[in-house]
């Protein structure tokens, strides 16, 4: 068991997940590759939230954040998408920070799988 109660699973793809829930997303996901629905699907792409930075002669790091998959629709929006049994309140605040980061981006959809 994990810290969060999840159990490791493996997907249809064969790779090994945190949860059983978001294998099971992976696997929906890959059928959609394999159906031309979707492309580029990316398992634990990471976003820069904040760039690493000196203070006093100190490097700070920078606050990355991992979601879960990223893909594009055919034609269409660029998704990032959690898979997630709760929201954690370190979950929370990346999400604020990365939401703000893309506010701006038409082509951009958010899909928390809750």
């Amino acid at each position: 068991m994990s810290k969060y109660n999840s159990t490791r699973a493996v997907c249809s793809q064969g790779h090994t997940h945190a949860s059983i829930k978001e294998a099971g997303r992976c696997s929906e996901l890959s059928l959609m590759v394999k159906a031309g629905v979707i492309t580029n699907l990316k398992q634990q792409p990471e976003f820069v939230l904040q760039r690493a930075f000196k203070y006093r002669g100190k490097t700070i790091r920078e606050i990355k954040y991992r979601a879960d998959f990223s893909y594009r629709y055919v034609g269409g929006k660029f998704v990032v998408e959690e898979v997630k049994g709760f929201k954690t309140e370190i979950y929370k605040l990346k999400r604020k920070m990365f939401l703000y980061i893309m506010r701006d981006r038409e082509d951009f959809e958010f899909f928390e799988n809750i």
